[in-house]
């Protein structure tokens, strides 16, 4: 299974935790593609592909540290980091709701992340 198809068996395997907000950021839901498509103007064609240039400048082979800013619930970044078992990855969010969620579905995928920290940069880093 090559990382793409990985990335997409992650998402499929979250499907029973989508929210409103995972649905509009990977345009997965029918609210979600409602706003990409009123807002971003992006179908989900579109936002995949938008999705997978973001995400790629991330080496597939990376070991090193990565501060992720805003993590918002980690359905983007989390089957990712699924793939970069030497990464020292370490996720901030000003929402604590938002960093709740992302903890929970690290945990659910197995990930040892750095310490998860709402936004207060002197005592996170």
């Amino acid at each position: 299974m090559n990382r793409h198809e990985a990335i997409a068996q992650a998402y499929r395997a979250l499907g029973n935790e989508a929210t409103f907000y995972d649905g509009m950021i990977t345009c997965s839901t029918l609210p979600g593609k409602a706003v990409c498509k009123l807002v971003w103007n992006m179908d989900t064609h579109k936002n995949n592909r938008y999705l997978e240039l973001a995400l790629s400048g991330i080496p597939a082979n990376f070991s090193g540290s990565l501060l992720e800013v805003p993590v918002g619930t980690g359905i983007l970044t989390m089957p990712i980091y699924q793939q970069l078992p030497q990464a020292k990855i370490t996720c901030l969010d000003y929402s604590a709701a938002m960093m709740q969620k992302a903890q929970a579905r690290a945990q659910a995928m197995g990930l040892s992340m750095s310490p998860f920290c709402k936004v207060m940069w002197a005592n996170c880093l």
